[in-house]
């Protein structure tokens, strides 16, 4: 296959490392936020917005991977299982 067709790939490949760059950043704030707290019950009022985020960043990673293993397919020039 021509490299132009994996284009859209390598598009969505890095829309999803933007957006896995986001959370990461989101849950560092959040990380931070939680150690600066004085009041242990406020660190554990994060914990929701920590685990909404985990469980996105899971999805995103997964994703992510197979996007990838799409754009190897496709740059090897085999048909890909799921686009025959």
């Amino acid at each position: 296959m021509s490299q132009l067709s994996c284009e859209p790939l390598i598009e969505a490949i890095q829309k999803l490392t933007q957006e896995l760059d986001i959370i990461e950043a989101q849950l560092y704030a959040l990380e931070v936020e939680g150690m600066n707290q004085l009041h242990p019950w406020r660190y554990f009022a994060l914990q929701p917005q920590v685990d909404r985020l985990n469980r996105k960043k899971l999805g995103l990673q997964d994703a992510w991977n197979r996007a990838m293993n799409e754009l190897a397919i496709c740059r090897s020039g085999q048909p890909s299982p799921h686009h025959p």
